[in-house]
């Protein structure tokens, strides 16, 4: 209901008059408080406070536009100065969460074949170092060719799909010393991926200076760019796909050849995929999911057996893969 301007406006001013009055007289007196006049936004001649009886505020109804101004402060948190007040309400504090990094491939890990391509006997070195890596993604494996007759990128290439066809090998590292052993000079080490797309990448680690005349100190530095170079392929692995081969299937009972060291759990889930394309350079990419199996049990350190979960025929050229 609208209320007549022309009524409440001679009414307020004439309790502003009285109430100002009494104010002047003792406004430290308990019986009066301060408020925003109402008809501060009606007349330019009025106070922008008055004081009035405290039983007024306390027990008189509510007038129209103290009540808008208190609704309007309650929404803005404005202060009677104009300034913004932060809400009195307690705002529930939660707890950080660390965010922790996914990994790539869930926490399996991939079989490695290690090999040099020259003499400077460096596959042994990384091969260790990428095993007592913090969350290695890498299983080494001892190399069954001579590194040093696969020369060309075409011949590694065909060793890295050998190997994962006769030993389900997921990459194949080969590591160089291009220039030799000497400060300033480089490690390198080209990772194939088993599924026959080649050569997916490459990692590269420089020699740091050291005295020529102290073996201690050459051999110290040769460790340290062996180390980054571990490190390195390390993380170029752990963005690899993982895949498993299936080894054998007996009455209802599949064999795949990754286990305890490959991360693989009792109870757990893997994908069978059928198909897939070959893309050079890049790697692999899956066909058709067709089902699930489920970890039934172990054979050796590396190896378990699955039974199908959804009803569907394996096999034996289909892939296991994590979900």
């Amino acid at each position: 209901m609208r209320v007549n301007n022309y009524f409440i406006l001679p009414l307020v001013l004439s309790l502003t008059a009285c109430a100002g009055t009494k104010a002047n007289d003792d406004r430290s007196s308990s019986e009066y408080v301060e408020i925003s006049n109402p008809a501060f936004t009606m007349s330019r001649d009025a106070p922008a406070t008055i004081w009035v009886p405290k039983s007024a505020v306390d027990n008189g109804p509510p007038r129209g536009s103290e009540v808008i101004k208190k609704a309007y402060d309650s929404v803005t948190n404005n202060q009677a100065d104009g300034t913004v007040q932060q809400s009195s309400t307690p705002v529930p504090a939660f707890p950080a969460v660390a965010v922790a990094a996914k990994p790539f491939t869930s926490g399996m890990r991939s079989r490695a074949a290690v090999l040099e391509t020259g003499h400077s006997q460096l596959s042994i070195p990384l091969k260790e170092k990428l095993r007592v890596l913090p969350g290695s993604p890498v299983i080494s494996i001892a190399p069954e060719a001579a590194a040093d007759k696969l020369l060309s990128r075409d011949e590694r290439a065909a060793y890295a799909a050998k190997a994962w066809q006769d030993l389900g090998v997921n990459v194949s590292l080969f590591v160089s010393a291009p220039d030799g052993l000497g400060s300033g000079k480089f490690l390198s080490v080209e990772i194939y991926d088993g599924m026959g797309a080649g050569l997916i990448s490459k990692a590269d680690s420089i020699i740091p200076a050291y005295d020529a005349k102290d073996s201690v100190a050459m051999n110290s530095a040769v460790a340290a760019s062996m180390a980054t170079l571990a490190d390195r392929s390390r993380e170029a692995i752990a963005q690899l796909p993982w895949y498993a081969k299936i080894v054998a299937i007996e009455a209802g009972k599949i064999y795949i050849n990754a286990g305890h060291d490959a991360g693989v759990n009792l109870g757990q889930e893997l994908n069978v995929l059928r198909g897939g394309k070959i893309v050079p350079g890049l790697g692999f990419a899956p066909g058709t999911v067709m089902g699930s199996v489920v970890i039934t049990g172990f054979v050796g350190s590396n190896g378990a057996t699955a039974a199908v979960k959804d009803g569907f025929q394996v096999y034996p050229t289909d892939i296991i893969a994590v979900q």
